[in-house]
């Protein structure tokens, strides 16, 4: 229980408490593609978290859940291998640290507080010490010592340590100042040195103080012959103003009987003062004393209030007694101005039962706070209970309790601990801690009608026994087994053997197809098989009004859930069957041996039988009867286990501990036996083979695009290459299947634990397989049962190709993801190319996406295939494609030839003709690109080798023509040429005679200066004829 202030806990009975604002937990189950990935179910010891127990080491008897002042951790108290222990948890009391602690006297733990201020700062005691932490529990110091301070100080009547203990503790605050209240009692009697002291922490050599609960009261009022005080708590809101401390006391004052009474001081005044509150008697039924106290628990409201008369003077006290007088009271004020409280014994199981209250919580104020308690019957002392209240005056009990049994500590009674979450009173989520066998941390979120085991387990996890849906996991203890559920990561105990008895009882799990019911089998060894039914997702459990003994049926050799009422139970040559969840069973015929294995169609309307024979029998009618047997497989299996082919209602498969796998179809005109394959797993993935199935543990078909998968766990122990036929190591075969054909591989064993059973979860894509190896659970994800995608082909030539694909992608960078490349010719079916070239590996693999293929024909049609190989095979993506036929070529028939000049503008194009061209393209342009559609001038599809342009071209221009062949199977590349056209010829030039012109032309004078100009050069005339003659030489 969690107050404002203290979270207590009387450690003799170990009553214990916690709060919880959420709990959620961030731990999925983490599946790795294409690789069994280990689930981490419940861990045990300092690796493990605590969560549960190791056959050697046990935690028992959980005493006190606290949080610290921020809720950013939980501390408990348990006792671990014997001794007393504390733990830390800093995910909500998921998983746990355990703290290196003092030595505890007695080995008991009788209370532990955290400061409602420090969220570092711990207090706890064994009876005698109060230890006290201030860094979170990693180092732990002494309080001053009660017992010696009393001594010292020559109190009147002091303590003795060891026996008047320390039971209680709390915390008070006013201001700087700090207290720290305790508690002493002694088991059995009442007795002096008893009372309710008080620390001031704060102060130098932190003083005692004894608050004198047995004397300080009204005169004639003294408790003279001693008390003992069960729990001491400081008022919750308002003790920094009022020093309010309240404390629950068994005394005898020599003259009146031995009774209980609810006691108070304030101010510093005395207790029992008239003034405040009068000491308020505690009556079983309202009329009797409580003499028996063992254990007390206060619980306040949220805003309690300690004026009489304000209306929020209520309190709730649980009692725990060794008398049949142990119940929850009210503590509460009136209204009419009566100094002197009262208390109703509220009889939570009702006025004709007993039972003993071991912890009470709650969240809200007097209006609207909801309670749990818990306790015990009185009729079943070692059954713990828990019992919930939304009005705070009457109480519901759990229908489903939180397991645990008689503690081992002080009385063998079941004690139990609560602890309402933050959000408790809207939410319902709280936890319990139980002592004893079975006990541990349980959680509720239906205001305490039902409880999961979570954590601080007693039981351990020896081995994973079965599995089931998505998912439920059956663990076995020596003596005890367990059924866990994980959903979406949490991990919780729904189920133990220890709620149903027996010493030693083997469970089995299933969930029905459309996953509405889940149900729980004890296969009936050495006891009376019973089959339990949960219709809330495995939270509640209902055992069947009848079971197959009605019929004639003992043990549950295999059975099948087939719908939320339908269950069939295998037999000796019959099958127990029930439509109405064990309300009635039949058996039915069904001579196939001893019945082993059942399995149900995709659509639910077919199911089938396997037994020791090797057969199978079919049921059209939910099992009511059963077809002749067919004929026993070539293997025959003592156990022989069957799986439909997912999506099918005839096709079946087998495996069994003789080894083999083997199909049968139902619908086939002669249904027969066809054998998978009895050879090791192949190298040359595209042959028909199968793996080896040495020993058959599980099978499971999935679901697949492309064809379809099955998968079978191999149990065999030992491997044996040599044998004939040989024998594979343990591990699962799985086989990918296409019409007739299987082909087959192998995923390893994970570690070396020999496989047990299989399971699986279809869904496409991604089929999900659990399996379990040893006493460890794994998960494998199937990405692979699918095409390889968008195969392409590019680059292709007359001789050449190049193949692309969609990398398959498995969501594991871990995995490298190897591809099969082959191609053959379509009018054959021949290989024509194998994985020959470097970008190969030496299997004949590839890693990438892509892979040039050269030597090839021309103009040929290829099917190409490609298919993921490793990990595992997946299904086969394929292109069709033929390569190119050869282009015209520069030949003296090409007309016009590539750079011919002088063409004339009216050209005619030809070239040789193909033979096995059905048509010819023909692009005439300007554009020696042809990419400018504008300067496109022709563009013809021809059936003949040759073309004339119908147009005139341009003199002494430049253009640009190709051609290329089309055949029945491609088109080849395209030719192309330029060309010239010729010149333009010199144009003829035409004279015509014009008619003869008569020009008259008038007489004109000469000017001067024509005269003068004739003048001058005359002169000069004359004298370069005279320079001559001078000149001359006579020789």
């Amino acid at each position: 229980m969690f107050k404002t202030k203290i979270s207590k806990v009387l450690g003799v009975v170990l009553t214990a408490a916690m709060v919880l604002s959420m709990f959620t937990v961030a731990t999925p189950v983490a599946a790795a593609n294409q690789a069994w990935s280990k689930i981490a179910l419940p861990g045990s010891g300092a690796t493990g978290g605590y969560v549960v127990s190791t056959p050697g080491t046990r935690v028992d008897n959980i005493g006190i859940l606290e949080w610290n002042a921020d809720k950013t951790a939980v501390y408990a108290t348990a006792q671990y291998d014997g001794s007393a222990a504390i733990f830390k948890s800093t995910d909500a009391g998921r998983t746990w640290k355990m703290l290196t602690i003092p030595t505890v006297t007695g080995g008991i733990i009788y209370d532990f507080v955290a400061s409602s201020v420090n969220a570092n700062e711990l207090y706890f005691t064994d009876g005698r010490e109060i230890f006290t932490s201030k860094d979170g529990g990693a180092t732990w110091n002494n309080l001053s010592n009660v017992f010696t301070w009393a001594v010292a100080n020559t109190w009147t009547t002091p303590p003795v340590s060891g026996t008047n203990l320390i039971v209680t503790l709390d915390i008070g605050y006013a201001g700087a100042n700090k207290y720290v209240f305790a508690g002493t009692a002694q088991f059995g009697t009442v007795g002096t040195g008893n009372g309710v002291f008080m620390c001031q922490e704060t102060a130098f050599g932190m003083p005692w103080s004894d608050l004198a609960i047995d004397t300080q009261r009204p005169a004639g009022s003294a408790w003279n012959s001693g008390c003992s005080v069960w729990d001491v708590v400081v008022d919750p809101t308002d003790f920094a103003v009022k020093q309010g401390v309240i404390a629950v006391a068994t005394y005898n004052d020599g003259v009146h009987p031995v009774q209980t009474v609810i006691t108070a001081k304030y101010f510093g005044n005395q207790w029992n003062q008239t003034a405040t509150c009068d000491d308020t008697q505690v009556l079983v039924n309202n009329t009797t004393a409580i003499t028996s106290v063992v254990h007390a628990e206060l619980w306040l409201p949220s805003d309690f209030n300690s004026s009489l008369t304000s209306g929020k003077f209520q309190a709730w006290l649980a009692l725990q007694t060794t008398g049949s007088q142990g119940d929850v009271y009210l503590w509460y004020g009136s209204a009419n101005g009566l100094t002197t409280p009262k208390t109703i014994d509220l009889n939570v199981s009702g006025l004709s039962s007993q039972t003993e209250i071991t912890d009470i919580d709650g969240v809200g104020g007097i209006a609207d706070a909801k309670l749990i308690i818990g306790g015990y019957s009185n009729a079943a002392v070692s059954t713990p209970k828990v019992w919930y209240s939304s009005d705070r005056l009457t109480f519901s009990g759990n229908s489903k309790r939180p397991t645990g049994a008689a503690s081992t500590w002080g009385l063998p009674v079941a004690t139990v601990t609560v602890l309402a979450m933050g959000d408790y009173n809207t939410s319902g989520k709280a936890l319990a801690g139980t002592a004893g066998y079975d006990c541990g941390v349980s959680y509720t979120a239906d205001f305490g009608k039902t409880w999961n085991t979570i954590s601080l387990m007693r039981q351990a996890i020896v081995s994973v026994e079965n599995i089931a849906g998505s998912l439920f996991v059956v663990t076995n203890d020596w003596a005890q087994q367990s059924v866990w559920r994980i959903v979406n990561g949490v991990t919780e105990r729904v189920f133990s053997s220890t709620l149903i008895g027996g010493p030693f009882n083997q469970l089995d799990v299933q969930v029905s197809p459309a996953g509405d019911a889940v149900f729980i089998a004890d296969i009936g060894i050495g006891g009376t098989a019973t089959i339990w039914r949960s219709l809330d997702n495995g939270q509640t459990f209902a055992a069947q009004v009848s079971n197959i003994s009605t019929a004639g049926g003992s043990i549950i050799n295999s059975w099948l859930v087939s719908n939320a009422n339908t269950i069939l139970v295998g037999g000796t040559n019959n099958v127990y069957q029930t439509s109405t969840n064990g309300v009635l069973w039949f058996a039915r015929a069904c001579l196939v041996g001893t019945v082993t294995s059942f399995a149900v169609s995709t659509d639910g309307s077919v199911l089938v039988a396997a037994g020791s024979l090797g057969k199978i029998s079919k049921s059209t009618d939910g099992g009511v009867t059963w077809s002749t047997a067919s004929a026993a497989a070539p293997t025959v299996s003592a156990v022989s286990l069957v799986t439909f082919q997912n999506g099918s209602n005839s096709v079946v498969y087998l495996t069994g501990n003789s080894g083999g796998v083997f199909k049968y179809d139902f619908a086939a005109t002669t249904p027969a036996w066809s054998a998978l394959g009895a050879t090791a797993p192949v190298q040359a993935f595209d042959n028909d083979a199968a793996s080896a199935v040495v020993n058959g543990v599980g099978i499971f078909s999935g679901i697949a695009s492309g064809g379809n998968v099955l998968y079978v766990l191999d149990g065999n122990v030992a491997a044996d290459p040599a044998a004939t036929p040989p024998v594979v190591a343990d591990g699962l075969s799985r086989f990918t299947m296409v019409g007739t054909t299987s082909y087959a591989g192998s995923v390893a064993t994970p570690g070396t634990a020999v496989g047990t059973k299989l399971i699986g979860i279809a869904a496409p894509g991604a089929n999900m397989l659990y399996g379990i190896f040893g006493a460890e659970l794994y998960v494998y994800t199937d990405k692979m049962a699918v095409p390889v995608a968008n195969v392409q082909i590019t680059k292709i030539t007359t001789t050449s190709l190049t193949v692309t694909w969609d990398a398959l992608n498995v969501d594991n960078s871990n995995i490298e993801v190897m591809y099969y490349v082959y191609i053959t010719d379509a009018a054959t079916g021949a290989k024509v190319a194998y994985m020959t070239t470097s970008a190969f590996t030496s299997d004949g693999t590839t890693v990438g996406t892509s892979f040039k293929i050269n030597d090839l024909d021309v103009d040929t049609v290829y099917q190409v295939s490609v298919w993921a190989v490793d990990p595992v095979m997946s299904f086969v993506g394929t292109a069709s494609v033929s390569t190119q036929p050869d282009r015209p070529d520069y030949t003296v028939n090409l007309m016009p030839t590539n750079g011919a000049s002088n063409v004339p503008v009216n050209p005619v194009f030809a070239w040789d003709a193909v033979s096995t061209a059905v048509s010819y393209d023909l692009v005439l342009s300007t554009d020696p690109t042809f990419a400018d559609a504008t300067k496109v001038l022709a563009t013809k599809n021809l059936t003949t080798n040759y073309w004339a342009y119908d147009g005139t071209l341009s003199n002494s221009a430049s253009y640009y023509w190709r051609v290329r062949v089309n055949t029945a199977n491609s088109t080849s590349e395209w030719f192309p040429a330029v060309f010239t056209t010729v010149k333009a010829d010199a144009a003829p030039v035409e004279v015509n005679n014009p008619p003869d012109i008569t020009l008259e032309v008038p007489q004109a004078e000469t000017p001067a200066y024509i005269w003068l100009i004739v003048a001058v050069g005359a002169v000069l005339t004359i004298a370069v004829i005279v320079l001559i003659v001078r000149t001359r030489r006579v020789v």
